[in-house]
């Protein structure tokens, strides 16, 4: 695999693509540590490029970006969380109670992933994305539900939603949960250190049922288990665990009101891009 992307790069490029590799498992991890999200919308959008140049079958090509993000996740999540719990920022009691709920959303994900074709997953990765997109413009701190998170069914039902729609776009859940903790009058930087730890039960079993459901769909390709590619592990992950202590740091003495801003914006071409994917595929 890793022959064939180096060979489909013009040799000019190369540099290129490699300066982009390393700006991006520093940016993922960066981001994964300042918002509390695992980093997957810029992971995914990058490997899916390049496993287009490795010519993997664009049948399971979205499969297997959103199952190596969700892998590349998994020290993220963890030194984030742990970086947070230093700092006195993870509510561990919403973690135990919330627990069951996240990874019972997280298996019905990679159920449901296992069934999906790559154009599927394309069109639902693209809306959700554009959702995702949209809080950064758009939301506003003073809302508030209720001065408490639930303790009761509606909980169980947050947590089972967060961990199945993350588990469908390869992210960590934090761009999900942190509004909806802030939601509950979580101080924001509570919010991103419990969505960190909540990361880290979403992204370990996630990874585990991409694994099952891509052997379970006879997917055999090189220095790859099921749906998660080695390769793409290697080339990102060490970085993005340099950038997470670093997007810890920032943020809590950042203002982050102007990186909102750019990073949603940047979500929203992503969105627009992988919608425009699958507009070629389907015409």
């Amino acid at each position: 695999m890793f022959s064939t992307i180096i060979s489909n790069i013009a040799s000019g490029d190369l540099i290129f693509s490699i300066s982009l590799l390393i700006a991006t498992g520093l940016f993922a991890g960066f981001i994964a540590g300042l918002f509390g999200i695992g980093g997957g919308v810029v992971v995914v959008p990058v490997l899916y490029y390049i496993f287009t140049l490795a010519e993997i079958d664009e049948n399971i090509r979205m499969h297997l970006s959103i199952g190596t993000s969700l892998a590349n996740i998994v020290p993220i999540s963890i030194i984030s969380a742990f970086n947070h719990a230093k700092r006195k920022s993870v509510d561990f009691s919403l973690l135990k109670f919330i627990f069951i709920s996240v990874v019972l959303g997280v298996i019905l994900g990679s159920v449901v992933v296992s069934f999906l074709e790559g154009i599927s997953l394309i069109l639902i990765y693209s809306i959700l994305l554009m959702i995702v997109a949209m809080q950064f413009f758009f939301w506003k701190d003073k809302w508030r539900l209720a001065p408490e998170f639930p303790k009761n069914i509606y909980g169980h039902t947050y947590g089972s939603t967060i961990g199945f729609l993350a588990t469908l776009i390869g992210v960590g859940g934090g761009a999900m949960s942190v509004p909806i903790l802030k939601l509950y009058n979580f101080e924001i930087h509570k919010a991103i250190g419990t969505a960190a730890g909540l990361g880290t039960i979403i992204t370990i079993p996630g990874t585990i049922g991409f694994i099952l459901a891509g052997i379970s769909n006879d997917v055999s390709l090189p220095w790859s288990l099921g749906y998660v590619s080695l390769v793409g592990l290697l080339m990102i992950t060490p970085l993005t665990m340099i950038g997470a202590p670093l997007g810890v740091r920032f943020a809590h003495y950042l203002s982050k009101g102007k990186l909102n801003f750019i990073f949603g914006l940047f979500l929203l071409i992503m969105s627009s891009r992988f919608f425009i994917e699958w507009i070629s595929l389907i015409s």
